[in-house]
């Protein structure tokens, strides 16, 4: 049986490999890391741009674990991709234009916020 690190790693690369094809200047970099954390209690993830580091909210896997893979994985990791190809986000929390349509890229809504129960 796969663990859960095992699981997100692959969907993760599946995720970047996605964005690849659709933006080919990724090629230039690696998959951001994610990391499952006890700290983030209202946030379900958190993506430090400048490290290519996503954390994912431990708390939130426990309850909803097809929603985290299956929409808020795919949301930190369009702002990965978001900060590699354009830079610095052109709107506060990066949920500007750009960010936008790599979710739609990823055949996903633009949501600034997620629904998961706190």
């Amino acid at each position: 049986m796969k663990t859960l690190h095992h699981k997100i790693e692959i969907v993760t690369d599946k995720i970047w490999s996605d964005l690849i094809e659709s933006y080919p200047k990724l090629v230039r970099f690696d998959a951001p890391k994610i990391v499952l954390c006890n700290r983030l209690t209202r946030t379900a993830g958190k993506n430090y741009q400048e490290e290519n580091r996503i954390h994912l909210a431990n708390k939130f896997f426990v309850r909803n674990h097809s929603e985290m893979m299956l929409t808020i994985l795919p949301h930190e990791i369009a702002h990965q991709a978001d900060f590699n190809l354009f830079g610095l986000s052109e709107k506060s929390c990066g949920h500007g234009k750009k960010w936008a349509k790599i979710m739609l890229e990823l055949g996903l809504p633009a949501n600034k916020y997620h629904s998961l129960e706190i």
